[in-house]
């Protein structure tokens, strides 16, 4: 039995990407799976064994506690070693140079475009980090024994390397095939962090548009604000136009419990701006609303724009605009045959192309790939 180090010290140890897929696939397909992670609250009971390490409190310590992970990766003597952030590039270069194993670099979406993204830094640091991890991927790379990546735009960093396009699709398991009998057909939803850039202003804004029209209908947020100054500005923002009694949070939820929440919504948004790293890649909500059969709504970007045009399980809009957005949201509660017509289409491509069933495949034969070399 081949043993796989998984490595993390940024994602919680039950990630859906990696933990509920990537590690459950793996250690169904044989293989014996450790994965150093965070320390989660309470320890599950799995075929993936665990190795909880400390969460850095900051940012400048994250880059540094990242040297540790060495030596508990190294204890495990694994046969293969998989690791998901950039700062842990080093890390599998260590590794590779030393345990003479293969090495893969999990690469989650387009990292130079991600960091000019950033709003907490500035234009001239933006450009120093940029700079700094372009010449660290170019140093390191050729080390490593392969990079696993998302989208087509994103792969082509990575043409000249032996790479595989493994997107993070939702679980077959986790959404039943039938259509949901319980949905509110006028609620509408987001899941996900919020961010300014993630397009929740433009959305409280559009759905007071909404409201002038159809009085029924609800939004609802699920996830998290990912800083204070944000969340009391939305608040606010939402006391302003009068929505506090239509606009409902509820917070971070478990993974395993993202579905109990999509089964009763009937429309998810996914209203991304235009910045570098969301033209490049494909958010997992996308694929998580058409799963639960709930119409899409989403940014007018190439990526989106295909997947919701060849589904016929949704529409585009220009996020940048709150009208657009609104009139995208009551066109389909106004007309409940074609919304449930428009749910249905997101539904049956999930099941039957934007599955991770579909994914696990690739992974595994890649796996074989990179063991056999």
């Amino acid at each position: 039995m081949k043993k796989v180090c998984v490595i993390t010290t940024v994602h919680s140890a039950y990630d859906g990407r990696i933990y509920h897929k990537q590690c459950k696939s793996l250690a169904k397909a044989g293989y014996d799976v450790h994965l150093i992670a965070p320390k989660p609250e309470k320890v599950e009971e799995s075929p993936v064994q665990l190795i909880p390490i400390s969460k850095p409190a900051s940012k400048l310590k994250r880059v540094f506690h990242t040297f540790s992970v060495i030596s508990t990766a190294r204890k495990t003597k694994a046969d293969i070693y998989h690791f998901h952030d950039p700062e842990l590039l080093i890390v599998g270069a260590i590794l590779r140079i030393f345990t003479r194993k293969p090495v893969i670099f999990d690469v989650h979406e387009h990292y130079p475009n991600a960091i000019m993204s950033k709003p907490y830094l500035s234009a001239r640091l933006k450009t120093v980090i940029r700079t700094a991890y372009e010449v660290a991927e170019k140093l390191l790379l050729p080390l490593l024994s392969g990079v696993i990546y998302t989208t087509s735009i994103i792969g082509k960093r990575y043409e000249n390397y032996k790479s595989c396009k493994i997107e993070n699709y939702p679980l077959k398991e986790m959404f039943p095939s039938h259509p949901h009998t319980n949905k509110d057909l006028n609620q509408v939803m987001y899941l996900g962090g919020m961010t300014p850039i993630r397009g929740v202003k433009e959305l409280i804004e559009a759905f007071s548009i909404v409201r002038k029209e159809k009085r029924e209908a609800k939004l609802m947020f699920v996830g998290f604000f990912e800083s204070k100054a944000f969340e009391q500005e939305m608040h606010q923002l939402i006391k302003k136009l009068d929505l506090e009694e239509h606009i409902e949070f509820q917070g971070r939820v478990p993974y395993e419990q993202i579905e109990a929440y999509l089964a009763k919504s009937s429309v998810g948004v996914i209203p991304y701006l235009p910045v570098p790293n969301h033209l490049v890649c494909l958010p997992n909500k996308l694929f998580e609303y058409m799963a639960s059969g709930n119409a899409v709504i989403a940014s007018d970007f190439p990526h989106y724009r295909e997947v919701v045009e060849e589904s016929e399980g949704g529409v585009v809009v220009d996020p940048t605009n709150p009208d657009q957005i609104a009139k995208a949201i009551v066109q389909l509660l106004d007309d409940k045959e074609k919304l449930k017509e428009t749910q249905r289409n997101a539904q049956t491509s999930f099941q039957s192309t934007y599955n991770w069933e579909s994914e696990e495949k690739k992974l595994l034969a890649f796996y074989r790939q990179i063991l056999h070399t």
